[in-house]
């Protein structure tokens, strides 16, 4: 993704909307309002999206992590430089994350710049980064976590460790 900060204001209100409209509840901030933080000294930009899925369960017991970070390459212009797309099934005691993060160490140790996460029971990692394709967007990326929250857990022995 790149583009003005307008253009990922309103990328961040779809990627909210096809949540909700996928049964995702959304935590939203105090106010009420979807939130586009711009950090203080770069200028970059960066969101976080917050949710319960529906299980029956109040509270919720699986939850739904949604975070991208643009980096400023202009003076109104931005491009996707990081994500977390993270899902928490509390009820069957799991985890499955996608991640890109630190793109330059994970090349230089893994010669891979995303990775995932698989965690069966939860806090119990076998493996700490998983190779992974990368995922193209936040639709892709909630799209991706549904798939995995609708399946069954994840089997993490066939992925292959980044280690």
């Amino acid at each position: 993704m790149r583009g003005g900060s307008d253009d990922i204001a309103d990328y961040l209100a779809r990627v909210a909307v096809l949540l909700e409209r996928n049964g995702v509840t959304l935590r939203v901030p105090d106010g009420g309002d979807l939130e586009l933080q711009e950090h203080h000294v770069t200028g970059n930009l960066r969101f976080e999206l917050r949710g319960d899925l529906p299980d029956a369960r109040t509270p919720s017991r699986s939850e739904l992590v949604v975070a991208e970070q643009f980096e400023r390459v202009g003076s109104d212009a931005y491009v996707r430089v990081a994500y977390a797309y993270e899902l928490l099934d509390r009820e069957r005691d799991y985890r499955r994350g996608f991640h890109l993060h630190d793109p330059e160490w994970f090349q230089r140790e893994f010669l891979v710049m995303v990775h995932e996460h698989c965690e069966g029971p939860i806090g119990h990692e076998t493996c700490g980064h998983y190779e992974g394709p990368p995922i193209k967007d936040a639709y892709t990326g909630v799209m991706t976590l549904l798939e995995v929250w609708c399946a069954d857990p994840p089997d993490c022995s066939q992925l292959r460790c980044l280690r």
